[in-house]
């Protein structure tokens, strides 16, 4: 019987002009064809909601079957339901019962309705009886939003669940993926990127594959490309003495740049040059003032004057701007009053401290195994930083934090860092995401 589904199923694709590639074939045939939930991980650009909306629209094909496509937003939601629409309501006015683009409701004449749903609004996901619920990045989703909402739509009637996402470290989900290696009911499949044909002809040597394991860290590559459940622990950068560590004084001939980490209490400040070798822009952190305690911002500004270096620009963290003390001004606007513009990027993405700590690491060491960071041998505090710098130790095998440790000393140095790289070298905030270790 469930081989002559399957036959149908790729009739139904065939008329709607669908290939799926071979990442997507395991969703649309899975091997254990009586399982229930369907956990479907899989790299960026893999085609996820092209292939999640044509099961849709296979189920919502027959009669009397109801269908939810959940988002994080009700604008994801709508990326899954618009394929839908476009497919099923568009060029067919006689199938349609009722039908609103913007409400994101479908009901054909065959009893089928097909709605779309936001998870960051849990109250509505109130119902039961559904056939078939898709879920769109759910690695995102906080659990008890699956526990408590979206897990009794689907018990009365045994419908099928898929659950389709990138990964996020080894949250809930991977404990559902770990599900489909002995349960029956449960299938699991993961697929990186570049077996999408479509986007990446070249597969693995794709130039764009390429240029982003050039770019990222190799955690955050198998992550975000090769669906892989990375797991980020022990040090955050992956920092090496014996490679990273030499003769790189002041250079009269490159360009030179200023990060600082404000804070009255131990501010950081570090001085860069950078060069590019043919490949890319290698990054040197020639000198410093670190570990240096209840400096005024007043005091921090004559210090770095002091250094004498031609500073091109000046980076700094946003929350500079921020006003404090009977100054009524901040960091940055006493620096700007000095003389000295601060730069510093505001967007939301090279805010999340947890995605810019990811970027910054692909600098360490790319998926290549490119290093671009050499600290000069006289930057002792740099060096110990670099070195000291760690995510909280896991328990039972799960971290406790995904955030680096704050312990109010080496981390300091390690922000102005940080704040260089995301001025120096954007963040793409369309392929970055909040990751977790």
């Amino acid at each position: 019987m469930q081989e002559k589904n399957y036959n149908f199923k790729k009739k139904w694709f065939d008329y709607l002009g669908y290939k799926p590639h071979n990442g997507q074939l395991p969703l649309h045939y899975p091997a254990k064809q009586d399982a229930r939930f369907q956990v479907v991980v899989c790299g960026r650009r893999f085609g996820k909601t092209w292939a999640s909306a044509m099961e849709a629209t296979y189920v919502a094909s027959q009669p009397n079957k109801r269908i939810w496509v959940v988002g994080m937003s009700y604008k994801k939601a709508r990326l899954i339901f618009r394929e839908i629409w476009q497919r099923m309501v568009i060029g067919h006015p006689d199938d349609v019962d009722k039908a609103s683009e913007k409400d994101m409701f479908i009901r054909f004449k065959w009893g089928t309705t097909v709605e779309g749903m936001s998870a960051d609004n849990p109250s509505s996901l109130v119902g039961e009886g559904l056939d078939l619920l898709v879920i769109d990045e759910v690695a995102k989703m906080n659990k008890k939003i699956w526990d408590m909402y979206l897990s009794p739509t689907v018990a009365g009637r045994k419908g099928k669940v898929i659950f389709i996402t990138t990964p996020e470290g080894r949250n809930w989900i991977y404990d559902l993926f770990k599900l489909g290696r002995d349960d029956p009911m449960w299938e699991s499949h993961s697929s990186p990127s570049w077996v999408n044909q479509h986007e990446f002809p070249l597969g693995l040597e794709d130039p764009a594959i390429i240029e982003r394991k050039r770019n990222m860290s190799k955690e955050l590559f198998g992550q975000e490309f090769g669906a892989e459940f990375s797991v980020f622990e022990g040090k955050v950068w992956d920092f090496n003495r014996d490679l990273d560590v030499g003769n790189f004084p002041y250079d009269p001939n490159l360009p030179t740049f200023c990060a600082i980490d404000f804070g009255y209490r131990q501010p950081a400040v570090l001085f860069i040059q950078t060069e590019f070798d043919g490949i890319a822009e290698q990054i040197r952190v020639f000198d410093t003032i670190l570990h240096k305690q209840n400096i005024k911002t007043e005091d921090l500004i004559k210090m770095i004057k002091t250094k004498g270096y031609p500073i091109i620009s000046y980076y700094g963290d946003p929350a500079g701007s921020n006003v404090q003390g009977q100054s009524g001004a901040g960091d940055v606007e006493i620096f700007r009053r000095s003389g000295i513009r601060i730069l510093c990027t505001r967007d939301r993405m090279s805010r999340n401290l947890v995605a810019s700590v990811a970027y910054t690491r692909g600098f360490f060491e790319n998926a290549d195994g490119v290093r671009r960071v050499h600290v000069d041998a006289k930057c002792k505090e740099m060096i110990e930083d670099f070195e000291e710098y760690r995510y909280p130790e896991s328990q039972d095998g799960k971290p406790i934090k995904e955030e680096p440790l704050k312990d109010g000393f080496h981390d300091h140095g390690n922000d102005a860092f940080r704040y260089f790289i995301i001025n120096r070298f954007p963040m793409r905030n369309q392929e970055m995401k909040r990751i977790q270790r």
